[in-house]
């Protein structure tokens, strides 16, 4: 298993894209929220403009997951504050470690881009929640949402 520091074109194209995003999407969609329909464009902008990062987890080549970070400087705080933008790793190889050590690799990047945290959030049901706070996570806060747009 290797963690490294990616590229938009590099996820955008990987062999087994279609298996990760389908697998990403069954555990991750929110009811009331649209299905996902990737924006490349808008990623590979924000990685051009240095305001995207990710690193990818690699399993004999094969992308079997991923964590993307912004870390915008935020007005209030007068600081970037680093946050996964999107974050999994196929049920099949989280056995491996690799969801930990991709959270390290965005930490590090975190720590170097100045930013004072890394804020991830995590699906009640989803296995990731039960995890953040054995890797020294704490609940910060709970979002909620409301539908607004029909459709």
């Amino acid at each position: 298993m290797i963690v490294r520091p990616a590229t938009v074109a590099e996820i955008a194209g990987a062999d087994n894209l279609s298996e990760l995003a389908a697998e990403y999407a069954a555990e991750s969609l929110i009811d009331g929220m649209p299905a996902p329909a990737t924006k490349w464009e808008t990623y590979r902008a924000l990685e051009a403009a240095g305001a995207l990062h990710i690193f990818a987890a690699l399993a004999e080549d094969k992308l079997v997951g991923f964590i993307s970070i912004l870390a915008p400087e935020m007005p209030r705080y007068g600081v970037a504050v680093a946050v996964s933008e999107s974050f999994f790793v196929l049920k099949a190889h989280r056995h491996t470690l690799a969801g930990l050590r991709l959270l390290k690799a965005a930490e590090d990047k975190a720590r170097e881009l100045g930013s004072p945290v890394l804020l991830v959030s995590a699906s009640f049901e989803g296995k990731l929640f039960h995890v953040l706070p054995r890797a020294g996570y704490a609940e910060a806060s709970r979002i909620f949402f409301k539908r607004v747009a029909h459709g």
